[in-house]
């Protein structure tokens, strides 16, 4: 058995309501607290794509900072580091001047410019980071798209 196909004839049968609904996703979301545990890559995977379906692919503090603490790098001296450089405050203040599109929330920006260091500490100082991640993740303007760094961050963990 299907679990889409089950509720699809439900559906056709007249016998869906919200709270049937609700209560369906209550049991669902038990499923994978369990898978959460035994199976992380495939929990993180479908969460990944549920929240780009709900959040039109604008991250939120929760998965922006899983995507941000995964993160493994290795600056400029060879010291390996991971997950965050900069805080949310530190990228509200240091991008306080910057123009972005409309939707881009402080989330987005903390995973674009967290990531853009990741990338580009070995070679550039912080200030050109800043704006090397400006220009890549929210002014190319050819980017067809709710949120480029939420697609980046897909193809990156290998989904999308």
């Amino acid at each position: 058995m299907e679990y889409k196909k089950m509720l699809e004839e439900a559906r056709d049968k007249g016998l869906v309501s919200e709270k049937k609904m609700w209560d369906s996703v209550s049991g669902v979301s038990g499923l994978l607290d369990e898978i959460r545990e035994d199976q992380p890559e495939a929990f993180w995977a479908f969460m990944r794509k549920q929240h780009g379906i709900m959040y039109d692919g604008c991250y939120d503090e929760t998965f922006a900072r899983h995507d941000v603490d995964v993160l493994r790098y290795s600056d400029a001296e060879g010291n390996e580091l991971r997950g965050p450089h900069w805080s949310p405050e530190e990228i509200a203040n240091a991008t306080a001047e910057m123009a972005f599109p409309t939707g881009v929330n402080i989330w987005d920006r903390y995973v674009a410019f967290n990531t853009a260091y990741a990338d580009f500490c070995k070679h550039f100082p912080e200030e050109q980071i800043l704006q090397i991640g400006y220009d890549f993740y929210f002014a190319d303007g050819g980017w067809k798209g709710p949120s480029k760094i939420w697609d980046y961050m897909c193809l990156r963990h290998g989904r999308k």
